[in-house]
């Protein structure tokens, strides 16, 4: 291979590399270009200090962690692949039941083990397991999987009323919401068979016009809610699960106000955008309008901190569920298929210890740019081998037979 074809490889190369690190989730492209949020000021504000409690929780109130918040914010920093270290600190202190202030450990607020266990709590667990390649059978001592099974209500009322609220229903799963998180774990996990009745309660909750209500029982279609439920369907096989994934993101289609957001339970919701641009990541190139409309109004609800405001036209002050559903959002992977492998420490193994500042773990779209970079370096160096040999040997005529020396007699 030539010098000049190697040198134009090399060039091919590095544009390909351009491309990735310019594209790729987990790259630094997810600094905001003004018609979308910064993500790295985003995941930045989510794992300071003032909000990461220690590095390993999160708080709503007093010094009780909030176990549900903590597992939304690991999502979102997994989503953007540019905080590995925070992340893996975290997933290896839920693993290894680490305790808050109050010595409180996630069991407690999952109720695993107990019969007032959670459903839909066990499932937000185990899909964290699950997008962060651990073993969610294995998970902090506990089989989150055989819980989850034992979970689903074989009846109506099976344990009270309040605990089954029909068959198919996960324990205690008093939404939409939790019904979703439970179906996606358990298909993540490949338990089709003990998810073909969540499956179709689930199906059954939904509106003739596509949408889902966000309690059980409820009545009215909520954008949230929605967003979950098609995310959840989207694993299950066969066309009526696709129709049904269809209307239910076109319904959250119709709900997108002019400026971009989505009405949820506090107004003009930042929460409601960021889950309805996973939803609609789903048809993503029917629906590229609205996800870019809804990816503007993020950005104009982003403060200086890199967090977001709780809702449109809200006090400028920075709401950290909120900010984990923004960033989770928009990076617009939803969670059926959200996947961020943590290298390093054995996930549920010892705390990694103090983030050393230098910072975040690299995405794989990065590692992929920096391979595409050695291989074009590698081109190049191949190319000026190819140069020094034919200085030495010297230039070969069009008939590339080797040219004799000036002045030397022919034989």
């Amino acid at each position: 291979m030539t010098g000049l074809r190697l040198r134009g490889i090399a060039a091919v190369m590095v544009s390909i590399a351009a491309a990735i690190v310019a594209g790729w989730p987990g790259s630094s492209a997810f600094a905001g270009t003004g018609s979308s949020p910064d993500l790295v000021k985003g995941s930045a504000y989510l794992v300071s200090p003032a909000n990461l409690i220690d590095g390993h929780y999160y708080r709503s109130f007093g010094t009780t962690a909030d176990f549900g918040l903590t597992i939304d914010a690991a999502l979102a920093l997994a989503a953007t692949g540019d905080q590995n270290q925070a992340l893996r600190k975290i997933v290896s202190f839920l693993a290894r039941g680490g305790k808050d202030a109050g010595g409180r450990t996630i069991d407690l607020w999952t109720g695993i083990g107990t019969r007032h266990a959670s459903g839909g709590a066990i499932a937000k667990e185990a899909l964290l397991a699950e997008v962060v390649g651990a073993n969610p059978r294995e998970f902090g001592g506990r089989n989150l999987i055989a819980a989850l099974d034992a979970a689903v209500c074989p009846r109506t009322g099976a344990g009270g009323r309040l605990r089954c609220p029909a068959a198919g229903s996960y324990s205690y799963a008093s939404s939409v919401f939790d019904q979703a998180l439970g179906v996606i774990a358990q298909l993540r996990s490949g338990q089709p068979g003990q998810a073909a009745a969540p499956v179709r309660y689930l199906e059954s909750l939904q509106h003739t016009n596509g949408s889902f209500p966000s309690l059980i029982p409820g009545t009215g279609g909520d954008v949230d809610s929605t967003a979950m439920a098609v995310m959840a369907l989207a694993l299950v096989p066969g066309r009526a699960a696709v129709d049904d994934v269809s209307s239910g993101v076109a319904w959250i289609a119709s709900r997108q106000r002019s400026d971009g957001g989505f009405p949820g339970a506090g107004g003009n919701s930042v929460n409601s955008a960021g889950l309805a641009i996973q939803a609609l990541a789903l048809r993503r190139p029917a629906e590229r309008p609205h996800i870019a409309a809804a990816e503007a109004f993020l950005a104009n609800e982003q403060n200086a901190d890199g967090g977001f405001e709780l809702a449109a036209g809200g006090q400028h002050r920075s709401n950290l569920r909120a900010s984990a559903q923004a960033v989770s959002g928009a990076v617009g992977i939803p969670f059926g298929s959200l996947r961020r492998i943590l290298s390093g420490p054995t996930v549920g193994g010892p705390d990694p210890g103090p983030d050393d500042g230098s910072g975040s773990g690299l995405g794989w779209g990065s590692y992929l740019a920096v391979a595409v970079i050695a291989l074009a370096i590698a081109a190049l160096a191949g190319a000026a081998r190819s140069r020094r040999r034919s200085a030495r040997r010297g230039a070969l005529p069009a008939d590339g037979r080797q040219s004799e020396p000036v002045g030397r007699p022919r034989r």
